[in-house]
């Protein structure tokens, strides 16, 4: 919602926080957009390797949009 500004007005820093509380809890939804958000740097300073740790969850649980980023990253590194 923060990161849209669907009902509340649009942070990516608030999103970050709600993300991330998700993400903890096995959110794989989550993982993954969290995984973006350090990618990008958008609510947070860009972090590959957090960006990294975060996809590599969501694309253990299935996220193929994950798996793809992660190749993104990894590709961006090598």
């Amino acid at each position: 919602m923060y990161q849209d500004g669907l009902g509340v007005p649009q942070s990516n820093a608030e999103a970050v926080k709600w993300y991330l509380k998700a993400a903890e809890q096995g959110n794989v939804r989550a993982q993954f957009k969290l995984g973006l958000m350090y990618q990008n740097g958008e609510g947070v300073e860009k972090d590959l390797k957090s960006a990294a740790e975060w996809l590599m969850k969501a694309a253990s649980q299935g996220n193929e949009n994950a798996r793809r980023n992660l190749a993104k990253i990894k590709g961006a590194a090598g």
